[in-house]
């Protein structure tokens, strides 16, 4: 059996994408009898990065080995202006900034530990310097080997992946998890990172959280459903925006926006004012909602929306065709590669709200397409066939 270091900026409770692809990983590693140790923040959000709230997580939690780090939160600005010239500190001011003194605590049991490999994610983050740092020290300082995977989650319209300081690390792994054939094609021809061994493969449920194909229903007024952080990425004013035309014709139809608030959210706050009273009586927000929460509303869905212009894969897509509901997400290389593989929905042109309208539409009256990729997340994207796969591929 082999031992794995994974290092993510946040940690169950506190999850994101990225991060949750890293959990899973791990849950499936030690079902199987590996043994894992996890690096990570005590943060409750991102936003903690930059934020001096006291509520902190613990570590040592569901029998997992978990050093919850405290952060800094002071220099991310400073680092961001001094990033225009210097690379590293561009790197610097994304993600957790660790306690200097715990985390050199911490180091002493990871060399206790001696992983056989690194896992870490997603970037671009500081997660990727302190991976670095680990794998330096245990190859070349105490003399044992150690393998390291990143997985980037990769976004080619991020200005903060054209980094050379990042691309220059990326370059020395040994593997690179891509989500989809896009990401590794960008990587090796765009990027030229060419050293490590690349494969490809995208995102997993719980085999629990397939619902028997005789039991989905779909509502006989429109349920239109958002799940994200509420960043401005995320597009949620476009989503809106459509939603407002869509009811010109649909004047039942709801629309539910799940997610976690961020700095970001007062933006939105502002945005919603500026929309009539009639619109924003069918609009719902439901805040850090639970996994209950989200079964019972992709359950009650016609489909899930997703208008994000940074998604490297998109796990909700796959939570939303376990349950047999459409996609539908912006036209942007990796979405329009995995709404196609997955064969569940629609992409539309990236920012065009009547585009979107028309997608929109097409899907409340043909909702049916998501039983196709219901068929494919059933069959091939469960977390137990992705660890395997990874497994596979690390000759495990």
């Amino acid at each position: 059996m082999a031992r794995f270091l994974l290092l993510t900026h946040i940690f169950p409770p506190a999850v994101d994408g990225g991060s949750k692809i890293i959990a899973k990983i791990g849950e499936y590693l030690t079902k199987n009898g590996h043994q894992i140790l996890v690096i990570t923040s005590d943060c409750t959000s991102t936003d903690d990065f930059v934020s001096t709230r006291r509520s902190r997580l613990k570590g040592d939690e569901d029998g997992h080995r978990i050093i919850r780090l405290p952060v800094i939160t002071f220099f991310h600005r400073q680092f961001k202006l001094l990033g225009r010239i210097f690379p590293v500190f561009k790197t610097l001011s994304k993600g957790p900034i660790f306690c200097p003194s715990p985390f050199l605590s911490s180091l002493k049991a990871i060399l206790q530990f001696r992983p056989d490999f690194i896992i870490a994610g997603p970037l671009p983050t500081t997660i990727i310097i302190y991976a670095s740092l680990i794998n330096h020290l245990s190859t070349h300082l105490f003399h044992y080997s150690t393998k390291l995977l990143f997985i980037p989650c990769f976004h080619p319209n991020d200005s903060d992946f054209q980094n050379p300081f990042l691309i220059s690390i990326l370059k020395k792994c040994d593997y690179l998890w891509c989500l989809t054939n896009f990401e590794k094609k960008y990587l090796k021809n765009q990027l030229k990172i060419n050293l490590p061994q690349y494969f490809v493969k995208g995102l997993g449920v719980d085999p629990t959280f397939i619902i028997p194909q005789n039991k989905i229903r779909y509502p006989n007024n429109p349920r239109l459903l958002f799940i994200a952080n509420f960043s401005a990425h995320k597009r949620t004013e476009l989503l809106i925006k459509a939603f407002e035309l869509v009811l010109k014709k649909y004047p039942q139809a709801k629309l539910t926006l799940l997610g976690q608030k961020t700095l970001y959210f007062p933006e939105i706050s502002k945005f919603l004012k500026t929309i009539s009273h009639s619109t924003r009586k069918n609009i719902t927000f439901i805040f850090n909602p639970t996994q209950i929460q989200i079964k019972k509303f992709i359950d009650q869905a016609t489909c899930l929306i997703l208008p994000s212009i940074h998604e490297s894969f998109g796990l909700v897509f796959v939570e939303s065709l376990a349950r047999g509901k459409a996609i539908i997400g912006a036209n942007t290389p990796q979405t329009k590669e995995v709404i196609k593989t997955l064969r569940g929905g629609y992409t539309f042109k990236t920012d065009d709200i009547f585009d979107l309208r028309r997608i929109i539409i097409k899907t409340i009256k043909s909702p049916l397409i998501g039983l196709q990729g219901y068929q494919t997340v059933k069959n091939s994207y469960t977390w137990d066939k992705i660890g395997k796969y990874l497994c596979q591929k690390l000759s495990l």
